[in-house]
């Protein structure tokens, strides 16, 4: 009951504050927005724009293939994008580079290029405006030369375009997983990206929430009250109650966004569907309820593991800034499995990742992505579960007997062999 009475008190402090619902409501919002925005003016105002363009053609033969190319290009209003005039002088080209900038600079042009006399041998032509950071339009403009100037070379050989490229076609292997229930098709990619997001998911919420369970033990051990507490409870309920207390507070805070980022995930694919039917058509990666069930069970248990770390960490020290020096013990753990990650995914039922992904601070990670691969039989997974639930016992204990010392300790920062002497205190 006092276990219980400790998480229910860290869980309900943290989720009645004004921190907690603005961060919960207020991020997904945000984030959604950083990330569309963007995309949405850089859409409008790129591919909407109509752009005054001139060319200097030195070479006399691409001038009349590029006015017409460039003419057919229609921004997405189904408008002439491009507005193309061919520029000469007798001058020479300085001469007609010096009046073009000065038109640039007026805003009569919005670029010119200057196709060289050597474009076919050295793959090159100019382009001069005043914005060269609209990275759309200038693709846009370099895939059209390129392709004008490539397809001339084929006619000028005696080929025909449109053989040489049918020809020249990329073959591509469509790959199946091969399962109990025959094969489905999922490309070859999946499993790895499944694993790097489990990777990613866990580090993101270490940073947000293993300083938080740092910084509550820090502020419990400064704070007097906490002696008349540990004297009614044991260092390990209180440590427990610690953990899953402000784990619970996170994952409450990750299972809303994941949930906000699903509905508007759904909304914008079928927004998408309305203007682009043929998404659609495209292959939906499989994901088998094993692999559901797995990321939920490996990221709960990698998560805790970690958040007694964090616990572990704030009963060493005393300030903030003295944790910091410890962080490492979390965050380099996780780094390594993305590295190990390779190894696993090209050898998933190999000796090499069977034994890495025993060890408890790379099991959330390496044997999510031995699962996907079916690398794993399930008495390795069942084994896995048994030993990082036993790991996470195991880590509140270890941050129990080093807290039930360091509530007692202040002033300088302990090295390893005092937080030992801490743990084999009875």
């Amino acid at each position: 009951m006092k276990l219980f009475a400790i998480i229910k008190r860290e869980y309900l402090t943290r989720v009645k504050t004004k921190g907690f619902l603005i961060g919960t409501f207020l991020l997904p919002v945000m984030m959604f927005a950083m990330m569309m925005m963007p995309a949405f003016f850089m859409s409008r105002a790129g591919k909407s724009a109509q752009h005054k363009i001139a060319i200097i053609d030195q070479t006399e033969r691409l001038q009349d293939k590029l006015v017409a190319s460039f003419t057919e290009i229609k921004n997405d209003k189904g408008e002439q994008r491009f507005q193309v005039q061919l520029f000469t002088s007798d001058e020479g080209l300085d001469a007609a580079k010096n009046e073009l900038n000065n038109k640039v600079s007026s805003g009569e042009l919005d670029a010119y290029l200057v196709i060289l006399p050597d474009i076919f041998e050295n793959n090159k032509f100019e382009m001069h405006a005043k914005n060269v950071g609209n990275f759309e339009f200038v693709e846009r403009v370099e895939r059209t030369v390129s392709g004008i100037v490539r397809n001339m070379r084929l006619e000028e050989s005696g080929l025909d375009a449109a053989l040489v490229h049918r020809l020249n076609s990329w073959v591509s292997v469509t790959t199946f997983k091969v399962g109990e229930e025959g094969s489905t098709q999922q490309r070859a990619e999946v499993s790895f990206l499944y694993s790097l997001l489990m990777g990613v998911i866990l580090y993101m919420m270490l940073l947000l929430y293993g300083q938080f369970v740092v910084r509550a033990i820090i502020e419990d051990k400064n704070s007097r009250v906490i002696e008349v507490i540990i004297s009614s409870v044991k260092p390990s309920q209180f440590m427990a109650g610690k953990v899953l207390g402000i784990g619970a507070t996170g994952l409450t805070q990750f299972l809303i966004w994941i949930v906000t980022f699903m509905l508007i995930a759904g909304y914008g694919l079928s927004m998408a569907q309305m203007f682009s039917p043929e998404i659609s058509r495209l292959p939906i990666p499989d994901v088998s309820p094993l692999v559901l069930v797995s990321f939920c069970i490996y990221f709960l248990l990698g998560y805790f593991f970690y958040a007694g770390i964090g616990a572990a960490i704030g009963s060493m020290v005393n300030t903030d800034s003295d944790a910091q020096s410890y962080q490492w013990i979390m965050i380099f753990p996780i780094i390594i499995s993305f590295f190990l990650m390779f190894a696993i995914n090209n050898a998933p039922d190999g000796l090499f990742a069977t034994i890495m992904s025993f060890i408890p601070f790379f099991t959330p990670i390496l044997m999510f992505a031995r699962i996907l691969n079916e690398g794993a039989p399930m008495w390795q997974v069942g084994l896995s579960v048994l030993t990082m639930g036993l790991s996470v016992w195991g880590m509140i204990w270890l941050s129990a007997r080093i807290f039930r010392v360091g509530i007692l300790m202040y002033g300088k920062k302990p090295n390893l062999p005092e937080v030992v002497r801490w743990i084999k205190y009875s």
